[in-house]
């Protein structure tokens, strides 16, 4: 992804863990990330392409699909807010058009400060907030990865940003106007912090009080016997908790006994966008309703993959895999898992363009872009002017869109879990292999670049 990179021999994994069982920050050696010539320009015409993607694949003056016609979750979130000012019930009926509250009671008091914003404001300002957050995440990947956060550094993080903007994840985050690269960037930058932080932990606990998909971390901290951070996050969430009770106490009474497990208020199990085990169980079988042992036993199966492949990347000090592999993993297991919520493909790819530069193999850079390609915002249009008021058409965007013939089927309709998959079973064979070798990140090595 961002040119050849060679590097000599450094001390193997086993060797770099052996002192330690965890990685602390401090101790790492920088080293520089080069990109030549060549880098540069396959990034800049990566990222140009994906400009022209989002642009013009689904026409941004598309009534509803283009890419600044919709905003509708950031709609939902403002209203949210508004109603809570207005001291109104935030959960008994829509709060926009149809549209329901489904996040937590802390989060809706965090909207109402989006509530004074006009429409357009917001939309402007949310949009903003969500690139820099997207450049943050990945300037953060190469700060943990052990790189120093040159000129070059941020160069490359900038064009990856424009890159991924065509990523469906993130061009939908910023269609709808969704919270997750926020999400995603409390994380990264909370648990990828030296273990010996005293408040690390309060970003994830922060990050589950807002949507409690996160809180699936505690499994990963608790794993690894991260005891102190584990604490952090589970205080600060109960902390969120408390808030809602003490503001808007009728509010968080209703959702913390009812509302919470109420998935129909998020979408039909059998939705397409569903990108989840019991979405795709949902969708082999032809069920809006499937099989909860089916699903339970595919979930655990799932856990236990991603889990394990996390605990391994642990284990052989690779915290940001570890980390990477429990978020794909709880976004797996989630009862509703929409196309938005995979933002954690975006580490993903990042740490493959790492693994691709710290291997002698020039065979390894097909490794971004197998995890890359399948995630992009292919689109498929069908005109069917009776799905969404005042259209002509239905856009299906995402590979998990497509009307593949039947023998396809089973790989397009569950294709995030596959990436999902073949990261955990990559992670496992190239880290739980005891022979597997690859250099630490070493200062001192040369480093060349293709012209």
């Amino acid at each position: 992804m961002t040119g050849a990179i060679n590097a000599s021999d450094g001390p193997s994994f086993e060797a770099h863990t052996a002192k330690s069982e965890s990685v602390i920050e401090a101790d790492i050696p920088r080293r520089s990330l080069r990109v030549g010539v060549l880098g540069f320009s396959v990034l800049g015409v990566l990222a140009v392409a994906s400009v022209l993607m989002v642009l013009f694949a689904v026409p941004m003056n598309t009534r509803y699909w283009g890419i600044f016609e919709n905003f509708l979750d950031l709609d939902v979130y403002r209203h949210g807010g508004s109603v809570v000012v207005q001291g109104l019930p935030l959960y008994d009926g829509p709060v926009l058009e149809g549209m329901m509250f489904t996040y937590t009671p802390f989060a809706a008091l965090l909207f109402t400060v989006w509530a004074v914003l006009s429409f357009k404001q917001a939309i402007v300002v949310w949009t903003g907030l969500n690139i820099a957050a997207l450049f943050a995440v990945i300037v953060l990947c190469w700060k943990y990865l052990g790189y120093r956060l040159d000129v070059k550094a941020y160069a490359v993080s900038a064009l990856a940003t424009t890159i991924f903007l065509f990523m469906e994840p993130i061009r939908t985050t910023l269609w709808l106007g969704q919270i997750n690269i926020f999400l995603l960037l409390l994380i990264v930058w909370d648990l990828g912090r030296d273990e010996k932080s005293r408040l690390r932990g309060i970003g994830a606990g922060i990050a589950a009080g807002v949507k409690l998909t996160p809180a699936f971390f505690w499994a990963y901290l608790f794993i690894t016997r991260q005891w102190r951070a584990l604490v952090t996050a589970v205080v600060t969430f109960a902390a969120t908790v408390a808030i809602g009770f003490v503001v808007i106490y009728n509010d968080a009474y209703k959702y913390w006994t009812g509302t919470l497990v109420d998935s129909e208020r998020v979408g039909p199990t059998d939705a397409p966008s569903n990108q989840s085990v019991s979405g795709l169980i949902a969708q082999i079988t032809h069920t809006p309703t499937p099989s909860r042992i089916l699903v339970l036993v595919f979930s655990a199966l799932a856990v236990c993959l991603g889990l394990g492949a996390a605990w391994i990347a642990h284990r052989h000090g690779q915290k940001l895999l570890g980390l990477t592999m429990t978020g794909l993993t709880a976004t797996t297991v989630s009862p509703f898992s929409w196309g938005h919520h995979w933002v954690w493909f975006v580490p993903l790819v990042v740490l493959a363009a790492h693994y691709a530069m710290v291997s002698k193999k020039r065979w390894a850079w097909v490794a971004p872009f197998v995890f890359l390609l399948p995630v992009l915002n292919w689109s498929h249009t069908w005109w069917d002017p009776s799905v969404i008021p005042g259209t002509d058409r239905f856009v299906g965007m995402g590979l998990f869109m497509f009307v593949p013939p039947e023998y396809l089927r089973i790989p397009t309709v569950g294709v995030y879990l596959w990436v999902f998959t073949l990261a955990a079973v990559s992670t496992l064979v190239l880290f739980g292999w005891k022979k597997w070798k690859i250099p630490a990140p070493d200062a001192s090595a040369p480093v060349t670049t293709a012209a």
